[in-house]
């Protein structure tokens, strides 16, 4: 059964141009000659995700027939939920909306790759163990995300309780003129309220506390030499540096400066890169959003920001 024309393809069925070798191997290792061509190879992959000739998920790949069909038995699940009077088949609906977006956020965002996630349980208050007692202490306030910064003399900071809420709604009328999926639709729409919501607000701590003990690097091309003052920043504070947050556009300009290729420590799962991991420079991991949906990204083009990972 063939895919309808112009669908997506796998990693492992792509080829950069005709008669070029595949991209991605059947093991889902990028197939390169050297870490100079990974460099040109992730740039490969992220052109085809970018385009839509790589899929991002295996629900790319399915057949047009398939399509119709999925979707048919989405908008079936969706009838009988709203047809539901007792509200429990909504309640499940959303339940699995729910745990899907919950799992999208350590898969795809980086917010959870970089900060440390400890639940809390009932009866337990939310604090954080400060090392030490003279440091400006930012966080999230309440569901307003509004960045405040503290002064921290204790030995533990009490964030205030901030929320991250998705109000996913069908009413009939949309259901009865739905001409594509429309649990995607939703689905997608939770995804933009907490994944990316998720996102901008650590994106919003990183801005607020580059510059309170560090100075801003401005520069016109991301060169080895800049990656590394904003590095020594970091590290004159006796802190390990152990992640950077980069725009996927500054993968050009490592690409272009050929000693990026003397100190990059690859990754080659292509299943790591379309998560955000490009590998590392200087033992310092690089991450991006640049492999999400453009309605799911929330870095400005040229930035970079580098700091230690979180436990």
């Amino acid at each position: 059964m063939k895919l309808a024309k112009g669908r997506a393809v796998h990693a492992t069925e792509y080829r950069s141009h005709k008669g070029g070798s595949r991209l991605v191997g059947a093991g889902g290792e990028v197939n390169a000659s050297d870490r100079k061509d990974l460099l040109v190879q992730i740039k490969s992959l992220l052109e085809g995700v970018k385009s839509g000739a790589i899929a991002r998920s295996d629900e790319q790949l399915v057949t047009a027939e398939e399509r119709r069909q999925i979707v048919a038995e989405r908008q079936a699940v969706l009838e009988e939920a709203i047809a539901d009077k007792t509200g429990d088949k909504w309640m499940s609906l959303g339940e699995t909306i729910s745990e899907e977006i919950y799992e999208a956020l350590g898969r795809e965002g980086f917010t959870r790759k970089l900060l440390g996630f400890k639940p809390i349980k009932r009866g337990d208050i939310a604090r954080i163990a400060v090392r030490r007692k003279d440091v400006i202490a930012y966080y999230i306030a309440h569901e307003n995300p509004t960045v405040v910064a503290t002064f921290v003399r204790q030995n533990y900071v009490h964030p205030p309780d901030a929320y991250l809420l998705a109000n996913i709604r069908i009413d009939n009328l949309e259901l009865e003129l739905a001409d594509t999926d429309l649990l995607e639709h939703k689905y997608n729409d939770g995804l933009e309220q907490i994944l990316r919501q998720e996102d901008l607000r650590t994106k919003a701590l990183f801005d607020h506390a580059a510059s309170a003990y560090n100075d801003l690097v401005f520069f016109n091309a991301f060169t080895p030499s800049v990656f590394q003052s904003m590095r020594t920043q970091i590290a004159r504070w006796t802190i390990p540096v152990a992640a950077a947050l980069v725009s996927v556009d500054i993968w050009d300009d490592i690409l272009t400066d050929s000693e990026f290729a003397s100190y990059y420590d690859p990754v080659s799962k292509h299943q790591l890169i379309m998560e955000g991991v490009l590998g590392s420079f200087f033992g310092v991991t690089l991450y991006t959003d640049g492999f999400r949906a453009d309605n799911l990204q929330v870095l400005n083009p040229g930035e970079v920001k580098v700091g230690p990972l979180v436990a």
